[in-house]
């Protein structure tokens, strides 16, 4: 993975090209386990990662990050187009994903997803951490949404409000 965007970020660097990275997270995995077993958490990531691949271009990646956190970078995608992109699988997680319980109830999926380019003036743990810190605030502003980064995510008056709030939690 670290390869993967050092090479993206270099090409950014060089070429201006674009390419969005997505940090998603599954909502409520941990929940999932709790309730249901680790069986069935297992069975939410493979089936994330299914349908993920299902719905991105073969230039596309999705790299497990930690946990039931992952990365997925668009190559050539603006964050327009980005989003555009994660909403669609967004979308088509939360109304597809064919996952039941060991008593064979329908479990709904959901994720939340933050998007954000490569920079040029930062490196790639920074990019990444842009993405991530987007992502945060697509889970604190109530999961299954994207969220695009923006200097503001990290300044606003909102943005420290809410790890506020999240403290709290």
């Amino acid at each position: 993975m670290i390869a993967e965007l050092i090479e993206l970020h270099e090409q950014t660097r060089c070429s201006g090209k674009r390419c969005c990275i997505v940090s998603m997270d599954v909502d409520h995995l941990k929940r999932i386990n709790d309730e249901h077993g680790h069986q069935v958490g297992d069975a939410v990531l493979a089936g994330v990662v299914h349908h993920h691949e299902s719905q991105l271009r073969p230039q596309d990646k999705l790299f497990r990050y930690g946990g039931d956190e992952f990365l997925i970078t668009l190559p050539g995608a603006d964050l327009a187009a980005g989003h555009t992109v994660v909403t669609r699988i967004r979308e088509s997680l939360a109304h597809n994903m064919p996952i039941t319980d060991p008593l064979g109830t329908a479990l709904r999926v959901t994720a939340s997803f933050g998007l954000a380019l490569p920079d040029a003036a930062v490196d790639v743990p920074e990019c990444v951490a842009r993405a991530d810190q987007a992502l945060i605030l697509a889970k604190i502003a109530g999961r299954n949404r994207a969220i695009l980064w923006d200097p503001s995510v990290t300044t606003s008056t909102r943005w420290r409000q809410l790890q506020v709030d999240k403290k709290l939690v």
